[in-house]
């Protein structure tokens, strides 16, 4: 109980005191007229010293009261009431509690975010800021501590979507054990597995589409025969024709969307016999554009190249490209915006033919073509940057194989 000092001062308060190593209480004067003392027969250590100022406490609240007990029964040094005072143990994990519950979640996050931003991509650093603090921020009202963990499951569970919540779960257990290490939290960690029992959408089903070589041929055909019209300023309308070049280099290529988007030159061999995929990525997060320094798994790679790609090189390299100028530029000749690509061009030109297909359909499409000519799965997982188990859980298509040409 904390004591309002004020209150009793003009009679004094009980101070704690120590003589030849042994705690005592000093009484004020003004209770008994004469300096009056009690040993509460406890040695003077820091441990003891805990549960000697909780009595000191206590006796301070009678004064304060008009309780106070003269004939100091009360707090003679009985040894079943030392054995009800809390022990320093007890104190000590009272405290922790205390300084576990003090913290924020977003106050954590932040501290957490501040100590990793220096090793971070700029496109995690953007995720980050977009995807996980936002959905902290919104979590706030219904969970106020940084040990929160039920209350903040149930919250993302009730909001979004499970891979959403898994994801923020993952960051927020990596920050948590962060935390444990910083002593900015104390005990367990109640994050820990709590990702586990959730599911990504592929982990729940794996669905790689891969398009057929007719749904292939017609893609293609789509896009080189949708064209805009040109005013002198640049484009009017919708001309697609302007993306089949880069839907040629994925098909082609097989890597990621954002891989291709932000292709430069100088990533094309000079003499057309490779593609060096180290980074160049481009990503529009939140109207930003955002560049990574490597690949996902952050590899260095070289993908060959073949004839109908050198060839698709040839056609479209300006005389004057700079090795820092983008392959596949926009129609404006800045970078792509890929939601906005996915949402015109590719619904346009693609889903009216195969519904929920996305551009990475282009990679499951690569993939299981390199798999029915016979290309061992551990080369194209060094092609595509991934694994032979992803290769086999996620790009690999059952449904398509049986029907390509061998």
């Amino acid at each position: 109980m904390s004591l309002n000092k004020a209150h009793f001062l003009p009679r004094g308060i009980a101070r704690l005191d120590s003589c030849e190593g042994r705690l005592r209480v000093r009484f004020p004067r003004k209770l008994f007229g004469k300096d009056k003392t009690l040993y509460l027969g406890l040695p003077d250590l820091p441990k003891y010293r805990a549960i000697a100022e909780v009595k000191v406490e206590a006796i301070n609240t009678d004064i304060a009261l008009g309780q106070f007990d003269f004939t100091l029964e009360r707090y003679r040094p009985q040894q079943n009431k030392l054995l009800q005072m809390p022990s320093v143990d007890k104190l000590h994990h009272h405290k922790i509690e205390e300084a576990k519950s003090q913290i924020s979640l977003v106050e954590l996050w932040d501290k957490f975010y501040d100590y990793g931003l220096p090793k971070w991509k700029e496109s995690t650093q953007v995720y980050l800021e977009t995807t996980v603090r936002r959905w902290l921020e919104k979590a706030t009202a219904e969970v106020k501590t940084a040990d929160n963990a039920v209350e903040l499951r149930s919250f993302l569970l009730s909001h979004t979507s499970e891979s959403m919540a898994k994801r923020v779960l993952i960051w927020i257990n990596a920050a948590f054990n962060w935390g444990l290490k910083q002593k900015l939290v104390f005990g367990n960690n109640p994050y820990e597995g709590m990702s586990n029992e959730l599911k990504h959408n592929y982990q729940k089903k794996a669905t790689p589409l891969a398009f057929t070589p007719a749904e292939k041929l017609a893609i293609l055909e789509n896009f080189a025969q949708h064209k805009g019209n040109w005013n002198g300023r640049g484009v009017t309308g919708k001309g697609y024709n302007h993306y089949l070049p880069l839907v040629k280099f994925w098909f082609l290529t097989g890597c990621r969307p954002s891989e291709g988007i932000g292709l430069t030159w100088g990533a094309v061999d000079s003499d057309y016999r490779f593609v060096v995929f180290a980074g160049g990525a481009v990503q529009l997060l939140s109207g930003r554009i955002v560049n990574t320094t490597s690949s996902k798994n952050n590899k260095v790679r070289r993908f060959p190249i073949n004839e109908e790609l050198r060839g698709l090189f040839m056609s479209i390299r300006p005389e004057s490209a700079q090795p820092s100028d983008l392959v596949f530029p926009s129609l404006t000749g800045k970078v792509i915006a890929y939601n906005n690509f996915c949402h015109n061009a590719w619904r346009r030109m693609v889903c009216e033919l195969v519904k929920k297909s996305t551009p990475y359909s282009c990679r499951d499409t690569f993939i299981t073509e390199q798999l029915s000519k016979g290309v061992s799965a551990t080369i194209i997982a060094k092609w595509c940057d991934t694994s032979v188990k992803m290769i086999e859980s996620h790009y690999f298509d059952l449904n398509v194989i049986n029907i390509l040409p061998v």
